[in-house]
């Protein structure tokens, strides 16, 4: 999509439980999004209520155990063994009502169900990368993700179901998740349901003006494999004519990070927010707190020029990190996480400038000038 304005380009996909995944992705790079037809995925009712009881938990037992007996105002005891990150949040989900398997319905119910199970599937791959979280470390995962996702409605890239896609066009088209058992949904057996899914599938190929790019994943994890949606098998004799350029093509499965130790007491680093200061937030070091002031400083009134959330220009993780390290050259802010070299190109001659002691009124006419200097 490259040329493309944000604001022609959508992410589609099946069911709004599955726009957590974009949501952080996009978040994580910097690049600002729009939800249609449903909230943001941490703000979804069932969403803020599974995090609250997470939470408890992670107070009531700090060592993960955990019985499945959990309400807003219950005393949370030991199970009497030590359950792992997923079994742990199972139990927390299992006591709202959640099931292992799917409703047999569609609407409310099952976008309830599938939010839950995106939750578990969160633990799941975080206890994978970092077999000795606990509870408390799962809490400041899902902080540190909620955060990073509650930005204002700006201009950018559009996320939507297929449902609320209904009517509207964009230049770039990504549709995802085409793997059975999503589209269609496991649970459409009869001839008539399979038609509304493929009527669904229709909305998503047509609503591209002019590059559609269909994918799916092989797995969630690496382990285990799917099959490609049953209707891509026809769609070679369905898009004919002028119909929008097509490239199907599967996600490759990234390998687990590397590890990334705390450079005050060793520990390995499973929070985001703690990768990116390359330390626990609970270790304590010294650091510029006027420069960290004159880095917000400048970053709010960067992200006004550019009408864009104040995350998509830097984190506070980020800044924080910059204040700590203090780099002195573009070597140095790379080796910051959340720093490449797009950001080095559009904020790098900002941030010298603040680290030399300038203003944020000074670092603002940088970026400005870069800006303006940037195809």
């Amino acid at each position: 999509a490259a040329g493309v304005p944000l604001s022609e380009i959508a992410i589609l996909y099946r069911i709004n439980a599955q726009s957590e995944n974009y949501e952080q992705a996009l978040a994580e790079a910097g690049i600002a999004y729009v939800l249609k037809g449903g909230e943001r995925f941490f703000d979804r009712p069932e969403v803020r209520q599974a995090m609250t009881l997470i939470r408890g938990a992670a107070r009531a037992i700090p060592g993960g155990l955990l019985n499945q007996d959990v309400d807003d105002g219950a005393a949370l005891e030991p199970a009497g063994s030590v359950a792992g990150l997923g079994q742990a949040v199972r139990a927390v989900l299992l006591s709202m009502g959640w099931d292992e398997n799917p409703p047999s319905g569609a609407g409310a119910v099952r976008e309830k169900w599938e939010s839950l199970s995106a939750l578990a599937g969160l633990a799941d791959e975080f206890e994978a990368s970092t077999p000795t979280a606990g509870l408390a470390e799962f809490v400041l995962e899902l902080s540190e993700r909620s955060a990073a996702q509650h930005a204002p409605a700006v201009d950018g890239v559009t996320l939507a179901s297929l449902h609320a896609a209904k009517g509207l066009e964009w230049s770039c088209v990504h549709l995802v998740g085409l793997v059975d058992g999503t589209l269609p949904l496991i649970h459409a057996s009869t001839s008539e349901q399979i038609a509304e899914e493929r009527r669904l599938f229709y909305v998503g190929i047509t609503r591209a003006r002019d590059e559609l790019v269909m994918s799916w994943s092989k797995s969630r994890n690496g382990r285990g494999t799917r099959e490609p949606s049953r209707f891509l098998a026809a769609l070679g004799a369905a898009v004919v004519g002028s119909a929008p350029k097509v490239v199907a093509e599967p996600r490759v499965v990234k390998g687990p990070k590397s590890a990334v130790k705390c450079r005050v007491c060793k520990k390995v680093l499973t929070v985001a927010a703690e990768r990116k200061l390359k330390r626990c937030l609970t270790c304590e070091v010294d650091f510029d707190e006027a420069l960290f002031d004159r880095l917000r400083e400048w970053r709010l009134a960067e992200a006004n020029r550019a009408s864009v959330p104040a995350f998509v220009i830097f984190t506070d993780a980020t800044l924080q990190a910059i204040a700590e390290a203090e780099p002195s050259n573009d070597e140095g802010l790379l080796a910051i996480v959340g720093i490449g070299q797009s950001k080095l190109q559009r904020y790098g001659s900002a941030v010298r400038l603040i680290l030399d002691g300038g203003s944020a009124e000074d670092a603002l006419a940088a970026s400005e000038a870069a800006a303006a200097n940037t195809p």
